[in-house]
């Protein structure tokens, strides 16, 4: 049995949460955890919807989910594992075979997503060794080694330099590595994949400013070239300016789902009406999301790419991101409407959905025709952003059925 001792980082101050004592046992992990007696006596929040603030053991199996959110995801596992392998063959040595406990404290403490941080009992230092987060200069060198490792040169060097940016604590399965902006922040710089069948960092940019015309709330951005491919720069909005920590947790702790199981933006909703400091502005908001993923063909949208940041003892939705539109029209989407997951039926989905964010059909509809409205010039972002004709008529097969759709749902039609 392993003991880590679990902090959480507020207003820049770390203070102790509790002990989770984890089991290995023929690959699998359970957790048992503990929160500190002084933690509860100080108004300390719960630290997931799954651990509610009582005295005791909480025994939970595989990793608790807030843990899970701040460990890798699929690009930062790849990268730990090969260092694993790099490890092993120096030192004339089998692999040793890593587990969720391996990856969570593997993650550079500095860079770790949300405010957790980890150390050993007895111990001052975080878990996690140390990163060098470069600045932004350093992202030629960043993309080749992204390059190499899905290459089949010897990757050793390219993970030692993407590891030291404290890469492996970001989510998701793209290519990217941590950067520090001009002003000292935190940022994420997302990089395209040889295996990319179109220009996927810059539609990612252009369905983030057509969301945030939309008046849904977007990290911080900034899309430029390196080399002539398009990197994506976001801004961390689990920082504050300060560079404080900021406590997140994803929609798959918030509903209590698992790694890959299929939801419902219901099970979301209800999770907001659970947790939110805000419900009202948060549902809202979440079916204003819904729709432009709708009309942009996000279909991406696992409970992972949804999350929740702490607020004042409590939580309220993140900004959007991870949003990206898919050319196939009909392509599932990961989380559905009201048990609808493709075309037509999402759009149907949507005003069935609209009870469950306190919205009446008539709202409903007055926002489907805003949102609809505000990104008919679709075709112009996507130009600003550097997209090419061919792309944007390749889309185009996708976004414009889906956006007439959404806008004549809104005016009633068909409905």
């Amino acid at each position: 049995m392993t003991t880590v001792e679990v902090l959480v980082e507020e207003a820049g101050h770390t203070r102790p949460v509790g002990q989770a004592h984890v089991t290995r046992s023929r690959g699998q992990i359970s957790t048992t955890f503990l929160y500190s007696p002084d933690y509860l006596a100080g108004g300390g929040m719960s630290i997931d919807p799954a651990l509610p603030l009582v005295s005791g053991s909480q025994h939970q199996s595989g990793l608790v989910r807030a843990f899970a959110d701040s460990a890798p995801d699929r690009w930062g596992r790849n990268l730990i594992e090969k260092a694993e392998r790099t490890r092993a063959r120096e030192e004339d040595r089998a692999p040793r075979r890593l587990d969720d406990l391996d990856f969570l404290l593997g993650v550079s403490d500095d860079t770790r997503q949300g405010a957790l941080r980890f150390r050993l009992p007895g111990h001052e230092e975080f878990l996690g060794k140390p990163s060098s987060v470069p600045r932004l200069v350093s992202l030629p060198a960043l993309l080749r080694a992204s390059d190499e490792l899905a290459s089949d040169e010897d990757p050793t060097s390219a993970v030692k330099q993407l590891l030291d940016t404290g890469t492996t604590g970001l989510g998701g399965a793209r290519p990217k590595a941590s950067v520090r902006l001009a002003d000292g922040s935190l940022a994420i710089a997302k990089f395209p994949h040889a295996s990319d069948g179109w220009d996927v960092m810059s539609w990612e940019a252009t369905a983030l400013d057509l969301m945030e015309g939309a008046g849904i709330r977007t990290p911080h951005r900034q899309l430029t070239r390196v080399g002539g491919r398009s990197v994506l720069i976001l801004r961390r909005f689990d920082r504050t300016g300060d560079g404080d920590r900021v406590g997140y947790i994803s929609a798959m702790t918030a509903t209590g789902s698992t790694d890959g199981e299929q939801r419902d933006y219901t099970d979301i909703a209800e999770a907001i009406r659970d947790l939110s400091l805000s419900s009202r502005r948060d549902h809202s908001e979440l079916f204003d999301r819904v729709v432009a993923g709708v009309a942009l063909g996000n279909t991406d949208d696992h409970l992972r790419n949804h999350g929740f940041l702490a607020d004042h003892g409590s939580w309220t939705m993140s900004p959007a991101f991870d949003v990206n539109p898919n050319p196939d029209r009909w392509r599932p989407r990961s989380t559905s409407i009201m048990g609808a997951d493709t075309q037509p039926d999402e759009v149907d989905g949507l005003l069935a959905l609209a009870p469950d964010c306190g919205l009446s059909a008539d709202q409903a509809r007055e926002r489907m025709r805003g949102i609809a409205s505000s990104m008919a010039d679709w075709r112009d972002r996507a130009r600003g952003n550097g997209i090419v004709e061919r792309e944007i008529t390749m889309m185009a097969e996708s976004i414009d059925p889906r956006l007439e759709a959404v806008a004549a749902a809104g005016q009633g039609v068909g409905t």
